[in-house]
């Protein structure tokens, strides 16, 4: 997985996408659980991985536990929408989401992911 980072940092979209693939049922499932609602778990999980793709140049290069790293984005923005529902921060609506998911394709090198789909990833697994 740090590997997959290193080369993230690089701009390397194809270990990107193998990163995304790896992870993007566990990090869905994690937003999920917190925020109860599978729409809202969509919108966060692109969040999570336009800033993996955003972030990870600046991660030092074997400094970085992948897992660990995309986890602690996880959490963190799952709290962001968690605040934002609660009315503490301003909403940032549909398109801001819709920003997410172009961005989140852009870094797939255009593949568009089965999560930014009008059908959610199953839970199960």
């Amino acid at each position: 997985m740090n590997d997959l980072v290193e080369r993230i940092a690089d701009r390397d979209r194809a270990a990107f996408g193998r990163l995304y693939r790896r992870l993007v049922r566990a990090v869905f499932i994690q937003v999920c659980e917190s925020v109860g609602s599978p729409s809202a778990a969509v919108a966060v999980t692109r969040a999570v991985f336009v800033e993996v793709w955003q972030l990870a140049p600046r991660c030092a290069a074997g400094q970085v536990d992948g897992l660990a790293w995309v986890t602690a984005i996880a959490v963190r923005r799952t709290a962001e929408r968690l605040r934002e529902v609660d009315g503490r921060t301003s909403p940032l609506g549909a398109e801001y989401d819709e920003l997410l998911g172009r961005e989140l394709t852009a870094a797939l090198d255009g593949e568009p992911p089965a999560l930014l789909g009008t059908s959610v990833p199953p839970t199960t697994g």
